[in-house]
């Protein structure tokens, strides 16, 4: 069924059975894949389609284009029309090499994530099943290609628990409240989001592009840059979210209205640097260069940009915003 496809080109299937025929609408599904190389590759692919095996993935056609190359994975790009509508998708992720016995001694051979999604796809729309596979992150989900929208839910695996008991065993503190959104924490600290609160335990996993991975009380999560990357790297930016001294005991020793605005993640009046910090998390520095400026920006989900103006004594002297927001922002006093 599968054509010779060389080292890059696609391998472009239709199915009669999933694409129906005549004037019956259609999708793209493709299947995506990270890494090459002797190092293998993390798979991301199609593996069922309304209950029927996909027999041709970028799996096996990876595996197929590095016949006689040893252990040097060539990555061969998979996808396949389907008929569009409601239709019942399986998709599977999996770390993968070359050579077979490789998965033999490579603990990474083990990762993989599964799940059975019903979707409506759109007719001429174009959809890529992708995934992240590592000890702490084991999930795989369908895109849209043109949007990124992530199509219904992904499908996570547990992480492995060895590693999750190394990391719990050296881990920190969270500096201070860390927003979040699904499994993200980003340096924008968007004040409307919600937050894991400061004296959080928490331990870096591993590093990938702008970002790592962190296990928080038990949860993994990633936190890396969408802002600031030429001001800092991944590694200060993490470095800054950690301390060893647990700043509940902080929190408790500041007056008891402070207290009440970290507890609410806002600003007020009189707050000193440290305190704005473990309330709304560091500033970006791509906006805020340092933080001895006399004005720290930040900005809601929406994008309403707040500013905390800094008064001769290094307190807060006022907040800077529309009324609406600062109902948001600032605590009362």
């Amino acid at each position: 069924m599968l054509r010779s496809i060389g080292s890059l080109a696609w391998a472009f299937l239709t199915c009669a059975a999933w694409a129906g025929g005549g004037d019956v609408p259609t999708a793209v599904i493709a299947d995506s894949a990270v890494g090459g190389g002797k190092e293998g590759a993390a798979f991301y692919y199609l593996s069922e389609f309304e209950g029927e095996p996909v027999r041709v993935n970028i799996l096996f056609a990876s595996i197929d284009a590095s016949r006689g190359r040893g252990a040097d994975l060539r990555l061969a790009p998979v996808e396949r029309r389907v008929r569009a509508g409601r239709v019942k998708l399986k998709m599977a992720g999996q770390v993968g090499y070359a050579a077979p016995v490789q998965s033999l001694f490579k603990s990474a051979a083990a990762f993989k994530a599964d799940g059975v999604l019903e979707a409506d796809l759109q007719p001429n729309a174009r959809y890529r099943v992708k995934g992240a596979l590592d000890a702490y992150r084991r999930e795989v989900w369908l895109e849209e290609e043109d949007t990124g929208r992530i199509v219904g839910q992904k499908f996570v695996a547990p992480p492995d628990p060895a590693a999750v008991a190394k990391a719990v065993g050296h881990a920190a503190y969270t500096c201070c409240n860390l927003r979040y959104q699904d499994d993200w924490i980003s340096d924008a600290n968007w004040a409307t989001l919600p937050f894991i609160p400061a004296g959080a335990r928490i331990a870096v996993g591993e590093y990938g592009r702008h970002r790592a991975t962190v296990v928080i009380d038990g949860r993994v999560m990633r936190v890396g840059h969408d802002y600031g990357r030429a001001q800092e790297s991944k590694e200060q930016f993490v470095a800054k979210l950690l301390v060893h001294e647990d700043p509940k005991l902080r929190i408790a020793g500041f007056p008891a209205a402070i207290q009440a605005a970290i507890h609410e993640g806002k600003v007020m009046p009189g707050m000193t640097r440290e305190q704005v910090i473990i309330s709304l998390g560091h500033p970006r520095t791509d906006v805020t260069r340092s933080a001895d400026l006399a004005e720290w920006t930040y900005w809601t989900l929406n994008g309403d940009e707040y500013v905390v103006i800094w008064g001769s004594d290094q307190r807060v002297k006022e907040i800077d915003a529309p009324r609406s927001i600062k109902r948001l922002v600032v605590q009362s006093e």
